[in-house]
């Protein structure tokens, strides 16, 4: 009986050890007309490197939900990695965005706000899209802001900011944040028939 019930137990024990586990997806975002054919991405908490040899999504499991560090190194490219602050079971989605190799010079770094609250409340983003100044952020090579996203602030309030050759991967992954943000709350409020109005999605909106 003594031994039914040690494997009763460790048996509990052990699907408990497993339901806590975090499985993650890493996406890649090829902005390059290069084929990535070698990078290293390192989960940097757990000090655990995949060797990759290609531009395709693969999963990898946490031991729990937390916050991590992770990191995407290339020879062939200049590589920035977005990730939510705390990975959990919704918010399980790191990117790694591919960009050409090219030389940063001293007062050409073009970043988002770093100032940015990404942790609102509902009620304290209801307020910012009753004043008007709640945006999604996205780069681009000029400031227009697609029409869409005009008859999008007229039906919901929320808007867009565009900032141009964004090479700063601590203040992007900020703004990733802050589109996070929005994108949860709106699910909240609409369900997630709105994201159909939107073709052109804010970075790290899928």
């Amino acid at each position: 009986m003594r031994k039914i019930i040690l494997t009763f137990t460790l048996a509990l024990f052990t699907s408990i050890a497993f339901a806590t586990e975090i499985v993650a997806t890493v996406v890649f975002e090829n902005l390059t007309e290069n084929e990535l054919k070698s990078g290293e991405f390192t989960i940097i908490n757990l000090n655990k490197k995949i060797k990759i040899s290609k531009a395709e999504s693969f999963k990898i499991t946490l031991p729990e939900k937390g916050k991590y560090q992770f990191s995407f190194v290339s020879d062939d490219f200049s590589a920035y990695t977005f990730y939510p602050t705390r990975i959990n079971k919704r918010k399980n989605t790191i990117t790694v965005r591919l960009m050409e190799k090219t030389e940063i010079k001293r007062g050409g770094i073009y970043s988002f706000p770093m100032n940015l609250e990404t942790d609102l409340t509902d009620e304290q983003i209801e307020e910012r899209i009753t004043n008007g100044t709640l945006n999604f952020i996205m780069n681009g090579i000029d400031s227009s802001i697609p029409k869409e996203y005009v008859e999008f602030k007229e039906k919901y309030g929320i808007g867009l900011t565009k900032e141009n050759c964004v090479i700063d991967p601590l203040s992007f992954k900020k703004a990733t944040e802050n589109n996070q943000m929005i994108f949860d709350f709106l699910n909240k409020k609409y369900g997630t028939k709105w994201q159909a109005e939107l073709k052109t999605k804010p970075f790290g909106i899928k």
